[in-house]
């Protein structure tokens, strides 16, 4: 019988890989086992989080605020802040705002493009980052739609929640399996299963832990399983930002105790410790008043009262503290510096760790990506289509210092006028054609030539009266 390699049991924790030692393919008892044991997982609970952190449901604070309401404390606000998701917009926004796909061979290129657009690239290579960032795991899934006269190659991002890695036993494990599992809206049963190898997808249904065929099996054609898998770390299996979930939950829990704190305010009692005249109350109306109270005859709670300056000094601390270890740019703090008029120079210096945190998250990304194109390539090959390779750029979206630059060179004298340009980051050889296409345009015969006489344009007589 076949068997799993994970501590003796299939069971997924932090940094653990499903690994199927048997060159068979997974058995029915085993998927079963397997889909069971991941959907109460470590990594299923550790996704949820993240996908509720993304969303601005602290559960730390949710959790409080549930226990109040059951308990019927007051004043019981739920404010969590957006953090997590502004972060990773941020850096998803930075890092995958402009995916360029080039190759030297325009037929292979054009063609790549074409195929690229039909999919719409721009939003699934938006889709895929911002999972990868979020979740530290993001899955596309290639495919072909059609029939043998007319075949499209399609990809599609999805939710990392629905897709288990299987991998093989090698010193660095390869994918050879994804299980694709995904909540079924037929009463008859849970879940349907879809387990997709490089050369066959098979389509299975699960009701009450029992597994039954839901379609016939479809052969597949890829030298590698068309699941593509995306990462963002390495080391283990948390997200990059996983660092700064602790001082958003400590963030919402000053923000829901000023709300609270505003709320006991507006519910604070004036004692009054003796009667007062009738004309004195006239503007207290609204006030909440108890008169006639004796100091001995009050009953009073202790409060601990934290002062506003300290909980606005905490908050901007922690603020300080989720974009310095997540290493994105606080672009609304006034501390920062660039609430005003700033220069290019000054902004790409502000943005020097925030680019090169990205650039580290972007070579583990890049693996994911490379996979994509690799497949693709396999189906184009197949239908006879141009195949070269293919380099995948990020570009990063960066204020431009070239007016900055060109103020700066303007008066130096040392720097020829081509030097200064290259500085300026303009391409010398794009202006040098213009010029020549602008001298070609010029007929030099035509300068020496006498203006003709136009009587429609000529010089208005003066006319004596």
């Amino acid at each position: 019988m076949n068997k799993m390699i994970m501590n003796d049991k299939i069971e997924l924790s932090d940094n653990q890989k499903i690994i199927w030692a048997k060159s068979e393919r997974i058995d029915i008892e085993s998927l079963v086992e397997i889909v069971e044991k991941y959907l109460s997982s470590v990594e299923m609970k550790r996704l949820n989080m993240y996908n509720k952190y993304y969303e601005s449901m602290n559960l730390a604070m949710l959790q409080r605020y549930r226990d109040k309401e059951y308990r019927r404390k007051t004043p019981n606000h739920f404010v969590p802040t957006g953090y997590y998701s502004t972060i990773i917009d941020s850096m998803a926004g930075f890092m995958f705002n402009n995916v360029q796909y080039n190759s030297d061979n325009e037929q292979y290129i054009n063609a790549l493009n074409e195929i690229l657009e039909s999919n719409d690239t721009e939003i699934k290579d938006m889709e895929t980052g911002v999972r990868a960032l979020a979740y530290n795991k993001a899955t596309e899934l290639v495919y072909t739609t059609g029939d043998e006269r007319s075949v499209e190659i399609k990809y599609t991002s999805i939710d990392p929640r629905q897709m288990i890695f299987v991998y093989d036993e090698n010193i660095e494990p390869d994918l050879i399996a994804g299980i694709y599992v995904r909540k079924s809206n037929d009463k008859d049963y849970d879940y349907y299963i879809d387990v997709i190898y490089s050369d066959l997808w098979q389509f299975f249904k699960i009701k009450n832990n029992k597994i039954t065929s839901r379609d016939k099996d479809r052969p597949l054609f890829f030298s590698e399983c068309p699941v593509v898998e995306y990462r963002t770390e390495l080391l283990n299996d948390n997200s990059s930002f996983n660092v700064i979930i602790p001082y958003i939950d400590a963030l919402d829990f000053i923000m829901s105790g000023n709300s609270n704190e505003i709320d006991r305010l507006v519910d604070a009692l004036l004692v009054i410790g003796k009667i007062i005249k009738d004309e004195d109350l006239e503007h207290m109306e609204e006030w909440k008043t108890l008169e006639g109270m004796k100091t001995e005859d009050r009953a009073e709670y202790i409060t601990k009262d934290m002062s506003p300056e300290f909980r606005e000094y905490v908050s901007k601390l922690l603020i300080q503290e989720i974009h310095k270890h997540s290493h994105v740019i606080d672009w609304y703090s006034p501390d920062s510096g660039l609430t005003g008029e700033v220069s290019a120079k000054a902004l790409q210096t502000r943005l020097f760790d925030m680019d090169m945190y990205s650039q580290r998250l972007e070579k583990i990304y890049k693996r994911g990506i490379n996979k994509r194109i690799r497949l693709i390539n396999e189906l184009m090959q197949k239908m006879n289509m141009p195949v070269d390779k293919c380099d995948v750029v990020f570009n990063r979206t960066l204020p431009n210092t070239m007016t900055d630059m060109a103020q700066a060179l303007k008066d130096v004298p040392f720097i020829d006028d081509e030097t200064k340009r290259e500085l300026c980051g303009l391409d010398n050889e794009a202006i040098k054609k213009r010029m020549e296409d602008q001298a070609e345009e010029i007929d030099i015969s035509d300068i020496n030539k006498p203006v003709e006489n136009n009587r429609d344009t000529n010089i208005i007589e003066d006319k004596t009266v």
